[in-house]
């Protein structure tokens, strides 16, 4: 009788909250990255970005009148099938690459954002050829489950990768010459471009178009369903076109165009 109390207490503990749950409670907890401008940042305790306003919007219509609040909480890019497995979140919104093998694990939504790989390199190296990279030793996050970035750079035969822990230590170990490059989704890299005029990227749509989305706990889906409308509404309504405007655009200043990385126009005809 113990054992099956423990085993109900365990399991209890780990299943999601449901769609009620979460607005009896009054609080939606999201996995959200950090160090990610423009999708999601902290500054001085406050999470911004693209990322961040997507998540306020969805977090909005769940309480609607009734007031709730968001918990932001900053994830790994290792930690974010765990914290959502573990009920630790209730939703990833933190750069979630939508990919098959994930989806072994937990639900996707709709895609909102399409986006590449991307290398960018110190401007002193005067990378021009792809096959200059292929021979560099460039940095890439180091994720357990192994990351997109890593399976396209083997399978397009790099050889001298280094790993990091997060996007900051890639940067660092570019910049004091661990590492002469840093490979990532072409969002972040694109970025480190625009903050450091040292650096370039030459190849920012390398691959095929990989697609993000918001991440649930396995089979909730009456959260996954109501995000999934969100979106479409969302997308309706103008919300990615202006949230794009506000934050992608004064952020990269014209160096990423919006007709790689919005899917707004697939939301229109739904």
């Amino acid at each position: 009788m113990r054992l099956l109390f423990i085993l109900a207490l365990f399991c209890a503990s780990i299943f999601a909250n449901t769609l009620d749950e979460i607005r009896q409670a009054g609080v939606i907890r999201v996995g959200v990255r950090e160090g990610r401008p423009p999708l999601s940042e902290s500054n001085n305790g406050k999470f911004e970005g693209f990322e961040i306003e997507l998540a306020s919007s969805i977090a909005k219509d769940i309480f609607g009148d009734k007031k709730g609040e968001v918990q932001f909480v900053a994830v790994t890019a290792g930690e974010r099938i765990p914290f959502l497995k573990n009920n630790k979140v209730d939703m990833v919104i933190g750069t979630f690459m939508i990919t098959q093998e994930r989806k072994k694990q937990v639900d996707f939504s709709l895609p909102y954002l399409s986006v590449n790989f991307g290398i960018v390199t110190r401007k002193e190296d005067q990378v021009k050829d792809f096959a200059q990279v292929r021979d560099m030793r460039i940095s890439i996050e180091k994720n357990p489950n192994g990351s997109m970035t890593e399976r396209y750079l083997r399978k397009e035969k790099f050889s001298n990768l280094v790993y990091c822990k997060n996007t900051s230590e890639c940067y660092a170990m570019m910049k004091d010459g661990r590492a002469d490059g840093y490979a990532n989704d072409n969002i972040i890299v694109l970025a480190y471009a625009v903050v450091d005029d040292t650096l370039e990227v030459p190849f920012k749509n390398l691959g095929a178009a990989e697609f993000l989305g918001v991440g649930v706990q396995k089979g909730n889906k009456e959260l996954l369903d109501f995000i999934n409308s969100e979106l479409i509404k969302l997308s309706k309504e103008g919300f990615f076109k202006k949230a794009y405007e506000d934050t992608f655009e004064p952020f990269y200043r014209g160096t990423a165009d919006r007709k790689y990385f919005l899917l707004d126009g697939i939301y229109n005809m739904l």
